[in-house]
């Protein structure tokens, strides 16, 4: 079968989204973000969909464009911070903590925002601070949850180091 321009792909997967692959959804969020530019929910779908992509970078200029269409979004804030700590290795930088603190600062429950910004925390060496934001989270998640058991040893290597 001859190769089919890009536009005509996209569009044909446009019609299967749940048969997509992470690159090919963020194709299609990719158009419709671009004839949506202020779209805040269609800049979101971007971001999310590049993210599972592997595309940080391309993740977080979508959810900075979101940003600018609605500054109070804790979540996008969140995820802001997410794509800038995978771009960076998992290191949380000084942007990804910036988001993060946005984040909480809208929303004080804000899970994604606590827990990185305990990982910067104890990145410079603040044990209590780290421990402040981390056990709330552990009242909230429940007893079945992968995250709980990641962030009760990341509590107890907090421990250990204090």
């Amino acid at each position: 079968m001859p190769d089919q321009p890009r536009e005509a792909r996209v569009e044909r997967w446009a019609g299967a989204l749940d048969t997509l692959d992470a690159p090919r959804l963020a194709a299609v969020a990719e158009v419709v973000a671009r004839d949506n530019p202020n779209d805040r929910e269609a800049q979101v779908f971007l971001g999310r969909a590049r993210f599972e992509a592997g595309d940080p970078i391309g993740a977080a200029t979508a959810f900075r464009r979101a940003l600018t269409l609605d500054a109070e979004d804790p979540v996008s804030w969140s995820r802001l911070g997410e794509a800038l700590t995978a771009a960076q290795q998992g290191v949380v930088g000084g942007d990804a903590e910036a988001a993060f603190r946005e984040a909480l600062r809208r929303d004080p429950n804000a899970q994604a925002a606590r827990y990185f910004l305990g990982r910067a925390a104890l990145a410079r060496g603040e044990a209590d601070a780290a421990r402040a934001l981390w056990e709330p989270l552990l009242t909230e998640l429940p007893p079945g949850d992968g995250r709980r058991v990641q962030l009760q040893a990341d509590l107890a290597a907090v421990e250990e180091g204090a």
